[in-house]
């Protein structure tokens, strides 16, 4: 093998960070989305799509500067015309920025909204977590009320029990954007205290995200923590009774709960409820997040509208989903697999509208072509976890029929082309 041939090795595998869905891979994926859409439109939600780049500063402005997203892990790149655009690495300022080019405010609110789809990130790939990666989310835009918020988790709660994994959920509140503003600067007088007793990857954040520290998972910043002020304590009772009326729907409603200070999600535009969707690893301890989210009433304003625009949304990671999910939790098993098996070249054409006719049934069709004996044929629907075979030759056109073989008992028999998707219907 040449050096040029051993240096394009590369070129025939994905890039570090991405893969590729093929088989059962793609129909899981497929298949989480269907159920996750169905669950969300029966809560009154509708579809959209946004491109995958926006104007950089909408992730700048709106994420913002200081969070992990924006100073480590955005794909940016400038246009030959000079527009600095980014791939999307998150949904919410996104669908804000079409809610507003649309004029969806002057439609009747709040707009329930839901979307999918690929998401970037530049940051270390391990499992469940890749540079390209996939998300379903909701935003209910244009409502304030604690019923909105209670609406938003439940919806997200349905959609991840359907993983076949126990589902719980950490909440809390940042309280309103003064209130957080305050709590920030007794939190970095806190820190600056201490700078020199926290983990070294989390002394840069005092003066850009103190609110991060919180949740870091270094051991001596840990111990800090323990000792921090609390947000809490700061609250009016406006943002007290906000967040009492979340946690009273969510029992209300049977959702399993916890509330822990220390959760304040990493992007800037959240205010009151914050949330994430926990399970426990395949050993039993150990919560993985599925996904969360909160409340972003301010949005709208810092990336450039007039008016605050109250709102409150999720993601849900979806790579993260099928890693952990039950096995068959996402693989759609309900439509009957059907071979057709065309022998010789003369009866394609008729057994494509045999295809048509079984389609037409809910089937799922799996054509197949043989010179003469049907039996490989056979055995590979078989294989592919057919129900049943439909062998089309020159002998059934003739006669109008086609020979249909039950490849769960052996049995055989033969059928009217018309009785074909009665049969099928009922069997």
């Amino acid at each position: 093998m040449s050096s040029n041939e051993k240096n394009n090795d590369h070129l025939l595998q994905a890039p570090r960070g991405t893969r590729d869905f093929v088989g059962d891979t793609y129909d899981r994926k497929a298949d989480f989305y269907r159920q996750a859409e169905a669950i969300a439109r029966g809560y009154g939600f509708t579809g959209i799509e946004t491109p995958v780049f926006e104007h950089t500063e909408i992730f700048t402005k709106g994420v913002g500067e200081g969070t992990d997203i924006v100073d480590k892990e955005m794909y940016n790149f400038t246009t030959a015309g000079g527009d600095r655009l980014t791939l999307r690495p998150e949904g919410t300022a996104a669908v804000m920025r079409a809610y507003i080019e649309h004029g969806m405010g002057s439609m009747p609110q709040p707009l329930y909204l839901y979307y999918t789809g690929p998401f970037f990130r530049h940051e270390k790939p391990q499992k469940g977590r890749y540079r390209q990666l996939y998300q379903f989310g909701l935003e209910v835009m244009g409502g304030k009320n604690p019923m909105y918020d209670i609406l938003t988790i439940k919806t997200g709660y349905n959609i991840l029990k359907t993983s076949g994994r126990e589902i719980s959920v950490q909440v809390n509140t940042l309280g309103s954007v003064s209130e957080r503003q305050n709590y920030l600067e007794i939190l970095k007088k806190f820190y600056q205290e201490h700078q020199s007793q926290l983990a070294e990857s989390d002394q840069y954040r005092i003066e850009t995200n103190p609110l991060r520290i919180l949740d870091s998972k270094e051991p001596s910043t840990k111990t800090i923590n323990e000792k921090a002020p609390l947000l809490q304590d700061q609250l009016g009772e406006a943002s007290k009774a906000y967040f009492d009326a979340v946690t009273k729907g969510l029992e209300d409603l049977g959702i399993p709960y916890e509330v822990v200070p220390s959760l304040v999600r990493g992007l800037d535009y959240y205010e009151h409820t914050v949330f994430e969707y926990v399970t426990k690893d395949e050993q039993g301890a150990n919560s993985l997040a599925l996904g969360g989210g909160g409340r972003y009433d301010g949005l709208a304003e810092m990336i450039g509208h007039k008016e605050s625009v109250p709102a409150v949304g999720l993601g849900l990671g979806v790579d993260r989903i099928l890693e952990v999910a039950h096995d068959d939790a996402y693989l759609d098993t309900s439509r009957k697999k059907v071979s057709i098996i065309a022998i010789g070249d003369k009866v394609i054409g008729e057994a494509i509208k045999i295809a048509g006719i079984v389609a037409g049934s809910g089937c799922e069709v799996l054509m197949q072509a043989t010179d003469s004996n049907p039996g490989k044929p056979l055995a590979k629907a078989e294989k592919a976890g057919a129900s049943y075979a439909i062998v089309v030759g020159e002998e059934e056109i003739a006669k109008n029929t086609v020979t249909i073989k039950n490849l769960t008992t052996g049995d055989q028999e033969e059928r009217s082309k018309e009785d074909l998707q009665d049969y099928l219907m009922k069997h």
